[in-house]
């Protein structure tokens, strides 16, 4: 099923409300455009389930092979799974895989304020779910388009610039020692204001 935003939004308000629906639905529209079945095997051929039975056959089929597998609406990983503790099944789930997909953002956001500050470190948390590293997102478009999906929703006014890009007017990573504080942070739930574009802090 290939859910609108608004409801995407109210499965993250609901599913993971640890985390921002702004922060959450970008990803989620970047990343499978809403469709809870969506499947993409890593480096491997497309295909499509028709249903949850379908797509857990054919993720075990390209895992059993030596393939990493994105599930569901918010393309978690199948490396994760056993980690976080569900079956291929429960991840097409929309609330499970919403659920997983925030417990993943949060602990990358802890990795990147250690690194980044600010939007920086979203970006970089973004970079990190998408790649495991957190700038290789950068790079190749990922982080940006994050962005640009949520300037399209009306999330915020214009996408800010990717560390490390042309845009950027200078690096921004700041050292860990420098930021007094930042180690508490914790996900903001609820709306923003798209002037200053504070979803984490």
């Amino acid at each position: 099923m290939i859910h609108a935003i608004a409801a995407i939004t109210m499965l993250a308000q609901q599913c993971a409300p640890e985390i921002a629906t702004e922060a959450v639905v970008p990803l989620v529209v970047t990343e499978s455009g809403g469709d809870d079945l969506a499947i993409n095997i890593n480096k491997g051929p497309r295909v499509r389930a028709a249903s949850i039975a379908d797509g857990a056959a054919l993720v075990r089929r390209y895992m059993a092979a030596g393939y990493t597998v994105d599930v569901g609406l918010a393309q978690v990983n199948s490396a994760n799974l056993a980690r976080l503790g569900v079956t291929v099944e429960q991840a097409f789930d929309p609330c499970t895989n919403l659920r997983l997909a925030s417990s993943i953002l949060r602990a990358g956001y802890g990795l990147a304020i250690q690194h980044y500050t600010g939007l920086d470190a979203i970006s970089a948390t973004y970079s990190l779910y998408n790649t495991g590293t957190l700038t290789r997102g950068f790079h190749n478009g990922y982080v940006g388009r994050v962005w640009s999906a949520a300037s399209g929703m009306g999330t915020i006014q214009t996408p800010p610039p990717i560390p490390g890009s042309a845009s950027a007017s200078a690096p921004t990573a700041t050292p860990a020692s420098a930021k007094q504080g930042i180690a508490e942070a914790s996900w903001v739930v609820g709306q923003i204001d798209s002037s200053a574009v504070q979803v984490f802090k």
